[in-house]
């Protein structure tokens, strides 16, 4: 598989203060990865690296195929950095604003307009164009810096809290447009501090605290790794006896008590296993009224994770 990001032995210092710390991480193309973890952990440290911006001082990292170091032009043509924070210009209007950016990253002057045209339809602010960058909301202006992100049409875009203060219906307007890009090839990196909001949202993450990499891979394999089951609701009509029988017979399920006509129960191995334990309940005849995962989400685990929970 190919790595849109490979670290090795990252280490960046400020002064007396340990931002990063021997930091190994690996991200596949295509992914959408949270880096996760309280203000303060080496989110945006790393995340200006892998934009170029900011030189490790110790150890490498590779974006697109491109070290940060020795091939810096490259790494920056080959992302999309949107920063914590940013400045705006009030009175210039959104297509402005974006047709300057698509100029300044060396589009020709007659495509720099339908440039930013498109830019506003992939963030959904089309109807938006003419509006005075003061007139927008919040969230539209996180998404006009996004767009902004994309004028160069990079495969990669790294994103420094780009949720943080909207209100829900803008996270989720911004959560449509990120997995919108992402379906379109574009592997996404993007840092939060807000750990449940995540959990639905990214195909892995990495969880950062004080500089370390605690762990990393898909929300699933770090579940096993905590909690080393995958615990199973299924609710059944009829006996729930039946479901306990059928379900006592597959090897790595371990039955827990019920509650009426629900059925609990941990699984050990691979979370795909959960859709044929549903097609054997179906083949025994059990009425399945309906079957989901519980347990931790990624803010449970991070709070396992930092407490030494794992070892």
């Amino acid at each position: 598989m190919d790595m849109a990001v490979s670290t090795r032995q990252l280490r960046k210092e400020y002064d007396d203060v340990v931002a990063l710390r021997s930091l190994d991480l690996d991200v596949p193309e295509g992914a959408i990865f949270g880096l996760i973890g309280p203000n303060g952990a080496g989110k945006s440290t790393l995340l200006k690296i892998l934009a170029a911006s900011l030189q490790p001082d110790y150890g490498s990292a590779r974006v697109a195929g491109f070290d940060v170091r020795q091939a810096a032009a490259d790494v920056r043509r080959s992302v999309g950095f949107m920063p914590d924070f940013f400045a705006l210009y009030e009175n210039v209007t959104a297509e402005d604003f974006l047709a300057y950016f698509a100029l300044a990253f060396g589009m020709p002057p007659e495509r720099a307009l339908p440039r930013a045209h498109e830019l506003l339809d992939a963030v959904n602010l089309a109807e938006k164009r003419t509006a005075r960058i003061s007139e927008l909301s919040r969230g539209m202006r996180q998404r006009l810096v996004l767009a902004k992100t994309l004028a160069h049409d990079p495969p990669v875009l790294l994103l420094d809290e780009p949720l943080s203060g909207l209100d829900p219906k803008a996270r989720m307007n911004m959560r449509e447009v990120l997995r919108n890009l992402n379906t379109r090839g574009r592997t996404v990196i993007i840092s939060s501090h807000i750990l449940a909001e995540m959990t639905d949202f990214c195909t892995a993450v990495g969880i950062l605290e004080k500089g370390a990499l605690l762990a990393a891979g898909s929300v699933d394999a770090i579940k096993q790794r905590v909690a080393g089951a995958v615990q199973v609701a299924v609710d059944v009509g009829g006996d729930p006896g039946a479901a306990r029988a059928v379900l006592g017979g597959i090897p790595g399920v371990e039955l827990l008590p019920g509650d009426g006509q629900q059925v609990r129960f941990t699984l050990a191995g691979e979370r795909a296993r959960i859709a044929e334990i549903n097609a054997a309940l179906v083949h025994a005849g059990v009425p399945v009224l309906g079957l989901r995962e519980q347990g931790a989400g990624i803010e449970d685990l991070y709070f396992k994770l930092s407490s030494h929970e794992v070892q």
